[in-house]
């Protein structure tokens, strides 16, 4: 029988939340990229996913030119 999603998640993720700033943001996902994290939902007050930030996008933010290169050059998640 195949696993199931369920088998394999991480149980526990670090969450943002929609009023996150883009500055705050920015070093959640650089203090959980050490730990291969490559990306973090977004969830409203009922906890429920309504998006995904990358380490993309708010370096794109900041700086758009590179900052692909280096994301795109990282290890895969696991």
């Amino acid at each position: 029988m195949a696993r199931r999603v369920g088998a394999v998640m991480t149980r526990a993720p670090a969450t943002a939340e929609p009023l996150t700033s883009v500055t705050v943001a920015a070093r959640a996902v650089e203090g959980v990229r050490e730990h291969a994290v490559r990306r973090t939902p977004v969830v409203d007050d009922g906890r429920h996913a309504v998006g995904i930030v990358s380490p993309a996008d708010p370096a794109v933010e900041r700086d758009p030119g590179p900052a692909l290169g280096t994301v795109s050059a990282a290890r895969p998640d696991q």
